[in-house]
């Protein structure tokens, strides 16, 4: 096929499109929702939720059962229904949030009419927590907090558990004691003091409590496990195993000890194993009340344990298709159980497993030593079981990042051939250590190459002195890019990753990368800052060794500054199917015909080796054209350029071309050919090599802004594009740490007329980073939702100014 013809193909194939917006309609899918389906419905269910909530608030900010069976817990329910509300993100300071706020201030604690039980005053004390006013609330949590443990059982079968009152005595059960435990977490995590001696009470109670089949009961004398029992001790195991960390391992000079081998957590092990066996999202296992309650606590079991799987079943995703399915038109949730009738109680539960089950997963830590697809607490992949979970809670308390951010447990054994890198790309980041080499077959290798390729970034840390971790990581890295075209480096110290949150000391520490595309996709400490992410804790125990407190403060800052860099500060939230949506378009443009051709330059023309590609897998998702995604390397020659009706170029570096390929170019424009280019990460060194050969090629012009009312940007072309988003990378005033700052404004394109049209358009900020998938803070330039909007529109108008001097 001529040139001439494939252009007319390419103008035809887009006028259709534009025109009829009906376009074919995708083969069936699973009857299963999707992600992208699932997510919609869960926003949609959350908004829906939180209304309904807000009609049934009373006029003095509380909320009361619509059951008459749970009227005298309007304490409770309102607490709920707080919780609800802000971990659906209606703004604290809203005027509903704050009235129940000042409702549960004013409730006196004992009396006749005061706070009086164990359930109220928990979730008070968590409800007051979620809202993080602690400037004012802080010495009523500790007052709340100071009750609930006095109320503490402390002999006997059910000691370390509480029964229904604040008067403490009598015999205590999981569910009581389940929510005592999670108000004393919340709490510690507010800066309230809570006693070791109750954690202690705690652990041991939970640990000797649990039934030989794995699962927890309710009460001593009903020894059947059921689900929602199961899941409380989950979550309180995963609690007071952190909580009792302690410093007998630290030497005197504040030095830890990183070699020693973890006792392995056998009762999270079983209680996981009963929960792969019994798992249910339609009942309460082996219970046939508390659905509900059941669901709130599986959600905190799985976000707590960081495990997204309970045997092959995805908690969150199967339980909130349920969920979503079953909301009542009014946005309600109602159960046919007897024992949970209540609308609000029932409501408020969902939205917290919705909400908080949508937490987005920042980290996953790869379990590379179990087998069948389970996931052993032992193992070289775990030799500091609390570092990531630690490292991931401090980020979360900082400024500048987004709300309930988590890790997860992925374990290898358990991926398969056809959706590895699907699973893997749930997490920006994937986190390696061991002390020994880690054993990898060529499949797992090729899974790990291919995350990178998608976007992904690499975290490992070498635990105790190395041994062979470093020679095993640093052989992964060569099987990983066997052409040689990637290779571990020494991180210079101008490198972003020593200023992206703190400003750090480069000269102190030791951090090796690969440099790979637009970013360094891989990055490796053989110094174990793991051990010292183990130690962290959210409140420093007074009486701790101050040379640790450094040790730790040093290794922490390392660890936050490599996530910050690696993914902006922008982790993805849950449930974006994007990865699915990419192939699938991939898929389909493999079959067609449009190919951009990239210019090979020195200037690091292969910078971003996927960007063609990815662009024309988003042409052919968003408008259909038949593109193929088999983009070709070419010399700037016009033999090879006239082969193609659009040229590629991009790079990080100043270049400069020889005067036979500055005619071949200028050649190639003149007979209708159209060059695209952006600087890479938004680099001057690119961006000044680029209007210097502009200048070259045409003395007597220039790059001019193209208008942002111009059809370039309009609907007529491809997307209607008036207001674009742009990270700019600066330096902090204060201390030279980088910040992403992100603008709002019209788009900025430049572009170089020949005979009434643009022959190059030219982007001085970052757009084929952003193609690429790999968020980070050493790019300035478009968002990838708004870099693929121009892109598109590019590519489409350059075509259509092709063929039309023809």
């Amino acid at each position: 096929m001529t040139t001439f013809l494939l252009r007319l193909f390419f103008v035809l194939v887009v006028c259709c499109r534009l025109c009829d917006p009906s376009r074919a309609q995708e083969e069936d899918r699973d009857s299963q929702l999707n992600d992208q389906q699932l997510r919609e419905g869960v926003k949609k269910a959350l908004v829906r939720g939180c209304d309904y909530l807000k009609r049934t608030q009373n006029a003095d900010g509380s909320w009361s059962a619509q059951d008459d069976k749970f009227f005298k817990f309007r304490d409770g329910f309102t607490s709920l229904s707080l919780m609800a509300l802000i971990n659906s993100d209606e703004p604290v300071d809203s005027p509903d949030v704050q009235s129940g706020l000042e409702y549960l201030r004013r409730r006196p604690i004992g009396g006749s009419d005061g706070i009086t039980g164990i359930y109220e005053t928990s979730l008070i004390v968590m409800a007051l927590c979620a809202a993080e006013q602690y400037d004012r609330d802080l010495a009523r949590i500790q007052q709340l907090t100071t009750a609930i443990e006095n109320a503490q059982i402390r002999s006997g079968e059910t000691s370390g558990l509480w029964n229904y009152t604040l008067a403490g005595g009598g015999g205590g059960d999981a569910s009581n004691g389940q929510y005592a435990v999670l108000a004393l977490r919340d709490a510690a995590y507010a800066g309230a003091t809570v006693s070791r001696k109750t954690w202690e009470r705690i652990h041991e109670q939970w640990t000797t409590a649990q039934n030989p089949d794995g699962g927890w009961r309710y009460a001593p004398g009903q020894p059947a496990s059921r689900g929602s029992m199961t899941v409380a001790g989950l979550s309180t195991i995963a609690i007071t195993t952190r909580m009792l960390q302690d410093d007998t391992d630290v030497a005197a000079d504040g030095s830890p000890d990183c070699c020693g081998t973890p006792p392995p957590n056998l009762a999270m092990e079983k209680g996981r194993k009963w929960m792969a066996d019994k798992f249910s999202v339609t009942t309460n296992p082996r219970h046939d009340n508390w659905y509900y309650y059941y669901l709130y606590g599986l959600e905190r079991a799985g976000r707590m344990s960081g495990v997204r799987f309970f045997g092959s079943a995805d908690w969150y995703r199967r339980g909130a298709q349920v969920l979503v399915a079953a909301q009542l038109p009014a946005g309600e949730w109602l159960s046919p159980s007897a024992a949970e009738r209540d609308p609000v109680l029932n409501t408020a539960m969902a939205l917290l497993f919705l909400s908080k089950g949508l937490s987005r997963v920042v980290v996953h830590k790869l379990d590379y030593n179990s087998p069948n697809g389970e996931t052993l607490e032992q193992g070289e992949w775990n030799r500091h079981p609390q570092d990531v979970v630690n490292l991931v809670d401090l980020i979360d308390g900082l400024p500048r990042w987004p709300p309930r951010l988590i890790t997860q447990t992925i374990t290898l054994s358990r991926l398969k051939q056809e959706t590895a890198v699907l699973e893997l790309n749930q997490a920006p980041v994937l986190f390696i250590s061991g002390r020994e080499a880690p054993q990898f077959s060529d499949e797992h290798v090729g899974w790990l190459r291919d995350y990178i390729d998608a976007g992904g970034f690499i975290f490992a840390v070498a635990n105790c002195d190395g041994n062979g971790f470093d020679a095993g990581f640093r052989d992964l890295i060569k099987r990983m890019f066997p052409q040689g075209d990637a290779s571990l480096q020494r991180l210079p110290g101008d490198h972003p990753v020593y200023r992206s949150e703190y400003l750090l000391n480069a000269e102190q520490m030791e951090l090796w990368g690969v440099d790979f595309g637009c970013r360094t996709s891989i990055i490796y400490s053989p110094d174990d800052i793991g051990c010292l992410w183990q130690k962290w804790m959210k409140h420093t125990p007074p009486d701790r060794n101050q040379n640790l407190n450094s040790r730790i403060l040093r290794g922490t800052r390392i660890g936050v500054n490599v996530i910050a860099y690696a993914t902006g500060r922008e982790p993805p939230e849950k449930l974006d199917d994007v990865i699915v949506r990419r192939q699938a378009a991939a898929a389909i443009a493999e079959r067609g015909l449009l190919q951009i051709a990239k210019l090979r330059h020195n200037g690091g023309w292969d910078t971003a080796p996927k960007a063609v590609k990815n662009l024309l897998v988003a042409l052919n998702e968003t408008v259909g054209v038949a593109a193929s995604t088999q983009s070709e390397a070419i010399p700037i020659t016009l033999a090879e350029m006239q082969r193609f009706p659009l040229v590629y170029m991009h790079g990080r570096h100043r270049f400069q071309l020889q005067p036979a390929q500055q005619d071949a170019l200028r050649d190639y424009l003149s007979r209708g050919g159209v060059l695209l280019a952006d600087a890479c990460c938004g680099s001057s060194k690119f961006d000044r090599g680029f209007r210097d050969l502009v200048k070259q090629l045409y003395p007597d012009k220039e790059l001019v802004q193209i208008p942002a009312d111009h059809e370039l940007f309009s609907e007529t072309v491809g997307h209607q594009i008036k207001d674009v988003r742009r990270h700019r990378l600066v330096p902090s005033p204060r201390n030279a740490t980088l910040e992403l700052k992100e603008e709002v404004g019209p788009p900025i394109l430049e572009g170089l007329e020949i005979d009434g049209r643009f022959a190059i358009i030219y982007s001085r900020y970052d757009i084929s980073c952003a193609l690429e998938h790999q968020a980070s803070l050493s790019c300035d330039g478009y968002v990838e939702e708004d870099a693929a909007k121009l892109a598109i529109n590019m590519v489409l108008y350059a075509m259509l100014q092709s063929y039309s001097s023809e």
